[in-house]
Protein backbone atom coordinates (compact mmCIF):
# COMPACT_ATOMS: atom_id res chain seq x y z
CA UNK A 1 0.00 0.00 0.00
CA UNK A 2 1.13 3.48 -1.07
CA UNK A 3 1.40 5.91 2.18
CA UNK A 4 0.83 8.74 0.25
CA UNK A 5 -2.64 7.38 -1.14
CA UNK A 6 -3.81 6.16 2.34
CA UNK A 7 -3.11 9.54 4.03
CA UNK A 8 -4.63 11.04 0.59
CA UNK A 9 -7.82 9.51 1.34
CA UNK A 10 -7.94 9.72 5.23
CA UNK A 11 -7.25 13.23 4.82
CA UNK A 12 -10.64 13.05 2.04
CA UNK A 13 -12.65 11.68 4.36
CA UNK A 14 -12.71 14.32 6.85
CA UNK A 15 -12.78 16.84 4.13
CA UNK A 16 -15.95 15.06 2.13
CA UNK A 17 -17.58 15.22 6.01
CA UNK A 18 -17.05 18.83 6.26
CA UNK A 19 -18.07 19.24 2.99
CA UNK A 20 -21.23 17.61 3.44
CA UNK A 21 -21.99 19.72 6.75
CA UNK A 22 -21.05 22.75 5.14
CA UNK A 23 -23.76 22.47 2.66
CA UNK A 24 -26.35 20.43 3.83
CA UNK A 25 -26.36 22.27 7.61
CA UNK A 26 -27.69 25.94 6.71
CA UNK A 27 -30.33 24.40 3.71
CA UNK A 28 -31.95 22.31 6.75
CA UNK A 29 -31.66 25.67 9.34
CA UNK A 30 -33.64 27.34 6.63
CA UNK A 31 -35.86 24.27 5.31
CA UNK A 32 -36.77 23.24 9.25
CA UNK A 33 -36.68 25.87 11.07
CA UNK A 34 -35.40 24.32 14.41
CA UNK A 35 -35.45 25.22 18.17
CA UNK A 36 -33.09 28.08 19.16
CA UNK A 37 -31.53 25.37 21.58
CA UNK A 38 -31.03 22.91 18.43
CA UNK A 39 -29.76 26.07 16.16
CA UNK A 40 -27.22 27.23 18.67
CA UNK A 41 -25.75 23.00 18.61
CA UNK A 42 -25.80 23.40 14.67
CA UNK A 43 -23.97 26.54 14.81
CA UNK A 44 -21.10 24.74 16.16
CA UNK A 45 -21.39 21.51 14.37
CA UNK A 46 -21.51 24.32 11.32
CA UNK A 47 -18.03 26.35 12.78
CA UNK A 48 -16.38 22.38 13.53
CA UNK A 49 -17.37 21.52 9.73
CA UNK A 50 -15.67 24.78 8.60
CA UNK A 51 -12.66 24.03 10.84
CA UNK A 52 -12.52 20.67 9.70
CA UNK A 53 -12.46 21.53 5.87
CA UNK A 54 -9.81 24.28 6.83
CA UNK A 55 -7.31 21.92 8.51
CA UNK A 56 -8.13 19.66 5.37
CA UNK A 57 -7.34 21.64 2.71
CA UNK A 58 -4.01 22.60 5.03
CA UNK A 59 -3.52 18.68 4.93
CA UNK A 60 -3.81 17.73 1.57
CA UNK A 61 -0.83 20.03 0.79
CA UNK A 62 0.95 18.71 4.48
CA UNK A 63 0.42 14.89 3.09
CA UNK A 64 2.34 16.34 -0.19
CA UNK A 65 5.02 18.11 1.61
CA UNK A 66 5.83 15.05 3.76
CA UNK A 67 5.55 12.03 1.54
CA UNK A 68 6.70 13.98 -1.88
CA UNK A 69 9.27 16.49 -0.26
CA UNK A 70 7.04 19.54 -2.20
CA UNK A 71 3.88 21.70 -1.94
CA UNK A 72 1.70 20.65 -5.01
CA UNK A 73 1.83 22.66 -8.22
CA UNK A 74 -1.53 24.66 -8.55
CA UNK A 75 -1.64 27.23 -11.70
CA UNK A 76 -4.19 29.65 -13.28
CA UNK A 77 -7.83 28.34 -12.56
CA UNK A 78 -6.70 25.62 -10.33
CA UNK A 79 -5.24 28.34 -8.09
CA UNK A 80 -7.92 30.76 -8.51
CA UNK A 81 -10.33 27.79 -7.42
CA UNK A 82 -7.96 27.82 -3.85
CA UNK A 83 -8.05 31.01 -2.98
CA UNK A 84 -12.02 30.88 -3.66
CA UNK A 85 -12.21 28.21 -1.18
CA UNK A 86 -10.23 29.41 1.07
CA UNK A 87 -12.20 32.68 1.32
CA UNK A 88 -15.45 30.90 1.36
CA UNK A 89 -13.64 29.20 4.60
CA UNK A 90 -12.90 32.13 6.06
CA UNK A 91 -16.35 33.97 5.60
CA UNK A 92 -18.23 30.92 6.51
CA UNK A 93 -16.06 31.12 10.01
CA UNK A 94 -16.43 34.66 10.70
CA UNK A 95 -20.38 34.39 9.83
CA UNK A 96 -20.67 31.04 12.02
CA UNK A 97 -18.87 33.26 15.27
CA UNK A 98 -21.47 36.25 14.43
CA UNK A 99 -23.86 33.61 15.23
CA UNK A 100 -21.89 32.69 18.41
CA UNK A 101 -21.72 36.20 19.48
CA UNK A 102 -25.11 37.70 18.14
CA UNK A 103 -28.37 35.26 19.36
CA UNK A 104 -30.70 37.49 17.57
CA UNK A 105 -29.18 36.80 14.14
CA UNK A 106 -30.11 33.28 14.40
CA UNK A 107 -33.25 33.35 12.90
CA UNK A 108 -32.25 35.49 9.76
CA UNK A 109 -32.63 33.67 6.65
CA UNK A 110 -30.10 36.19 4.90
CA UNK A 111 -27.31 34.39 7.37
CA UNK A 112 -28.03 30.90 6.35
CA UNK A 113 -28.41 31.47 2.79
CA UNK A 114 -24.70 32.99 2.57
CA UNK A 115 -23.48 29.68 4.64
CA UNK A 116 -25.32 27.61 2.29
CA UNK A 117 -23.94 30.03 -0.53
CA UNK A 118 -20.22 29.90 1.07
CA UNK A 119 -21.13 25.95 1.13
CA UNK A 120 -22.06 25.34 -2.29
CA UNK A 121 -19.07 28.01 -3.74
CA UNK A 122 -16.73 26.21 -1.97
CA UNK A 123 -17.78 22.64 -3.25
CA UNK A 124 -17.38 23.82 -6.78
CA UNK A 125 -14.12 25.42 -6.65
CA UNK A 126 -13.35 21.88 -5.45
CA UNK A 127 -14.14 20.37 -8.67
CA UNK A 128 -11.66 22.80 -10.76
CA UNK A 129 -9.29 22.47 -8.33
CA UNK A 130 -8.73 18.69 -8.18
CA UNK A 131 -8.99 18.23 -12.39
CA UNK A 132 -7.04 21.72 -13.36
CA UNK A 133 -4.20 20.97 -11.12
Amino acid sequence: MQLDNLLYSLVQVIHNFGAAAAVGLPIAVVRLRPSPDFVQKLIWIGLAAWLAQTASGIGFGAVSYVTLGELPEIHNLAFAALVVKILCAALAILLFVALLLRPAARTANGVWFALSGCGSTALLCAAFLRWFS
